[in-house]
């Protein structure tokens, strides 16, 4: 038999296992290992309080207490034209129910606002970032080494590569690619996406100015920060800082700099977290996603980063981190006790900043630093998908609020994560609650939805009391939820060359009004799924480790009927019954239409087509979209070879040979 005819093509055939890929030790090529211990943090057990960081704002303390008294105002503002709303006449018992689940509702948008309000106040001056970054000074010299992380698993080789190597020639402008080395940290467990990987990187390392790394892990223990973790053991000792990426992550060489040269400058920092902005969005809903955190993002993002100060929090990815600091303070444990609260910890990030500042050191967030982006998910199911990983993460911190040590603000940062989920079943219970109130009132009878009892019941019904409070009550939720977009429309239209990125005044009004109105709509699905996450991750029923979608360009009926199809059921059956009692009706029709639309609105959110029409004219314009940052348009340039390789039935190479750095 000839060689030609033992050998097989690594596109077609799956005879290559993931075994195979990684026991290629002949063709492995790594650096020299500089172990750093990373031991398990025991969690449950810390002496002494939080240990001091090092002070960045005095006035922090004031800040806090400001805002925590204006959220207190307008959470009980809201609350209070609530209850004078449901009130009259007396409070059933379902109606305490209600009015006690809207408490913390009105709590969660009062300190959104209030965030934003402070976020839109100091955009409006000339802030400077408390540690000294400053895009506008000259390109700074560094002292120390970084590492760029890059954890996939099972992506898109090619894309992911494609933005390695436009980060790789951004950092060659800036004059220091030596003082940076490239990790690929593969989790891949697919071989045909781990041979396509390591094609890839052959052609990236003979173009890299940087040193430039590859390297499989043969189990994926811990999961992400298993593998950064597992890096950390390994070679951390030989790097000052990782800056830590996701597989659609992209930061230009100048923001990875002066990342580097603030940790320098302030050896008490721990993490510095960037602000991403949402690139590349070509469906609808990843277009709503692109524009509306483009255009109103930044002012809840400054306003946070004003209040938290050092005690900020992780977002995982687009961070530099101390290397010396995360492995003496981050090394996680396996969790103890039953699902969804125990085994292995899922959103690790929020718990490592809030175990970082229990060490002493200070996590901060970078909101005036540019040149950080990443992707979003292209359509809603592959959202509610991601949403649904990060809502068991979150939920598996409920008992982690009481660890002993930890900082109160760290504290509070976990807390709103659990919130920002939990608040979803509470909507829902007061939302049912409230409902059945209001159908067993005696002169909902008296309101069948017919022309002969019209007259009657808008009699019966009318209470001009009751539409004072609910105005009010109407107006103040709607400024709560809808404020901070405003601030940050207003924001733009007072800076001439950011309205022309929006695409013009009318462009970006016409682009804020569907972004509200389609919010608005998609609030109520969420609010379902949510909902059923919850109870099902309650129940033990957890999902695995899922490869998200980056680039669907479209959701078929099936699809969507499949995933949201109960939702629109729920929604005709609710429009149906509340349909004789106009009151109940017209209340919850925002709501109702939401949720009879779930299955078209998903459909028509994910058509890529419609998306790039809307594009051409103009619809949910960005200033990066108008004229895309050279990085941005370097990676959407040519990536890698074909991923062809021929091998031998024995796995090793024959032919041109693809090696890979590491395979351990």
């Amino acid at each position: 038999m000839s060689d030609r005819s033992a050998l097989f093509d690594v596109r077609t055939s799956t005879s290559v296992s993931l075994d195979q890929v990684v026991q290629r030790r002949d063709t492995v090529e790594i650096p020299a290992e500089a172990p750093l211990a990373m031991p398990v943090q025991p969690l449950g057990f810390w002496q002494g309080g939080p240990r001091r960081a090092a002070a960045i704002v005095a006035s922090m303390t004031m800040r806090r207490w400001l805002v925590a008294l204006a959220t207190l105002v307008m959470g009980v503002a809201g609350w209070k034209a609530t209850f004078d709303t449901i009130a009259l006449g007396g409070v059933t018992r379902l109606e305490a129910i209600v009015l006690t689940l809207l408490a913390p509702l009105f709590l969660a948008l009062s300190l959104w606002f209030c965030t934003a309000v402070a976020g839109f106040v100091i955009l409006l001056g000339k802030p400077k970032d408390p540690l000294g970054i400053d895009s506008e000074k000259p390109t700074p010299k560094l002292h120390t080494r970084t590492a760029i992380l890059m954890p996939v698993h099972n992506e898109d080789a090619a894309a992911v590569f494609a933005r390695l190597r436009a980060m790789d020639a951004s950092l060659a402008e800036t004059g220091l690619s030596r003082q940076f080395d490239i990790f690929v940290l593969s989790d891949t467990r697919d071989a045909q996406v781990a041979l396509a990987e390591q094609a890839c990187f052959a052609r990236f390392r003979r173009e890299a100015h940087s040193n430039v790394y590859y390297r499989v892990r043969k189990e994926n223990t811990g999961r992400k920060a298993g593998n950064i973790a597992d890096w950390v053991s390994r070679w951390g000792g030989a790097y000052e800082h990782m800056l830590v990426l996701d597989a659609d992550s992209l930061m230009t060489g100048d923001a990875m700099v002066r990342l580097a040269d603030a940790m320098e400058r302030h050896p008490g920092a721990g993490l510095i977290q960037t602000m991403p902005m949402i690139i590349n969005g070509q469906t609808i809903f990843a277009r709503t996603l692109q524009f509306a955190t483009r255009l109103y993002g930044r002012v809840a993002w400054t306003g946070l980063a004003w209040w938290s100060g050092a005690e900020s929090s992780f977002w995982g990815h687009n961070a530099i981190v101390r290397t010396r600091a995360f492995a003496e303070t981050c090394g996680l444990p396996h969790l103890n006790g039953p699902k969804p609260f125990g085994g292995e910890v899922m959103s690790h990030d929020a718990l490592e900043s809030a175990l970082l500042r229990r060490g002493g050191w200070s996590v901060h967030l970078a909101p005036y630093l540019e040149g950080s982006y990443e992707e979003s998910p292209s359509n809603l199911l592959d959202f509610a998908t991601r949403d649904r990983r990060w809502c068991r993460g979150n939920i598996q911190h409920v008992p982690l609020v009481g660890l002993p040590g930890l900082h109160w603000m760290s504290r509070l940062h976990l807390i709103i994560g659990v919130l920002s989920y939990a608040l979803s079943p509470l909507w829902f219970i007061a939302l049912t609650a409230g409902i059945t109130s209001r159908a067993l009132m005696p002169e909902l009878k008296k309101a069948a939805f017919t022309m002969a009892d019209l007259q009657a019941a808008a009699h019966a019904l009318i209470d001009w009391r009751e539409i004072q409070a609910t105005a009010w009550a109407m107006i103040i939720t709607f400024v709560l939820l809808f404020g901070p977009k405003i601030l940050g429309a207003i924001l733009v239209l007072s800076r001439k060359a950011e309205v022309k990125g929006f695409g013009g005044k009318r462009r970006m009004a016409a682009g804020l009004a569907v972004e509200m109105l389609l919010s608005a709509l998609v609030a109520p699905m969420l609010m379902f799924t949510q909902t059923r996450a919850i109870v099902e991750i309650l129940a033990g029923k957890v999902g695995g480790w899922a490869t998200q979608r980056r680039d669907a360009d479209k959701v078929s009926f099936k699809e969507a009927s499949a995933a949201m199809g109960w939702i629109s059921a729920a929604g005709l059956v609710l429009a149906s019954a509340f349909w004789f009692t106009p009151d109940l009706f017209t209340s919850t029709a925002p709501i109702l239409l939401g949720l009879v639309l779930a299955v078209p609105l998903t459909m028509l959110g994910a058509h890529k087509v419609a998306g790039l029409k809307l594009k051409t004219n103009g619809l949910f314009m960005t200033p990066e979209e108008r004229r895309p940052p050279a990085i941005v348009r370097a990676a959407l340039g040519p990536s890698c070879e074909p991923p062809i390789r021929w091998f031998a039935r024995n796995g090793r190479p024959i032919g041109p040979t693809t090696k890979i750095r590491d395979a351990a």
